[in-house]
Parts: structure tokens; sequence; C-alpha cells
């Protein structure tokens, strides 16, 4: 436990360098924060989970898929995730929920500054890269195997 509550620790601390304005949660042991995309979503939830051997991010939507869009983009999520080097987009099938997860593993130590930066970093621009398509897909307005292929040209 101690391992754990010197990882919460440090993810607080970089938090606050870096100036974020966040929230934590001590009955889940997860910090939460808003931060702004370069997509049509605008603004996604961050939120940090600490582990014993490590912490987990996920960059979240605040808009979920409706129940009748979840095939499409659940097909679109599933495209995107083939081939990704770190981190990848988790889709909750019973309430639409959607979010890009990353985990970082600290079991000899505290999370680097690197580490930290590297798990906003990575879901944000994960998002911001799929995210206009994934729009669509939500919106009914074009097909999953087109569109990933087209933002990854």
């Amino acid at each position: 436990m101690k391992h754990k509550e010197a990882i919460v620790r440090r993810i607080e601390s970089y938090l606050k360098e870096n100036d974020w304005t966040f929230e934590y949660d001590d009955v889940h042991g997860v910090f939460s924060l808003e931060a702004d995309l370069e997509c049509k979503f605008e603004v996604a939830l961050v939120v940090y989970q600490a582990t014993e051997r490590g912490f987990l991010c996920y960059t979240t939507l605040l808009e979920d898929a409706k129940h009748e869009t979840i095939p499409m983009v659940a097909e679109y999520l599933h495209r995107a995730n083939y081939g990704l080097p770190n981190g990848n987009f988790e889709l909750d099938y019973d309430h639409g929920s959607i979010d890009f997860k990353t985990y970082f593993d600290c079991e000899k130590g505290v999370p680097t500054k690197k580490q930290l930066e590297d798990s906003v970093t990575i879901g944000l621009s994960a998002i911001e890269y799929y995210g206009n398509g994934l729009h669509e897909i939500m919106h009914g307005e074009s097909i999953a195997k087109k569109l990933v292929a087209e933002v990854e040209q």
C-alpha cells in the first residue's frame, strides 16, 4: 500500500507543478481534470488512477455513443486500435462511454515526469487524431472502415 501512496503523491505533485486544475476522489483513488482537444469533441476528461505497481491514465470523451451507433463505433475503435504502440481505445457497450487508456509500470519507483507527461499526451493525441472520424461515426455520418483509412493516410 505504501508504494501506491507514493505513486498517488507523485501524480498529485506533477499536476500541481504543471498548474492543472484537478479534483481528487480519495474513495476511488483517482485524480480527474479536463483538457481541451483540437477536434470536434473539444474537451476530454483525464483520469489518473494509481495501482500497486504503476498507474493508469484514462482520457474519456464527455459524449457517449448512442445505443444504435455502438456497433459502428466499436468497429471504428477496433480498427483504430490495430497497431497502436502504446494505449488503446475502450468502449463500454452498456453505456456507450469511450476512453483511451494507457498504463505505465512503476514497480521500481514512482512515475517519472516523462511518464506522466506521456500518459496525457498519448491519450489526447490519439483522440485528436481519430476524433473527427469518431464523431462522424457517432452521428451516423460515415462508415468506419473508410474513415480509419482516411485518417491513417
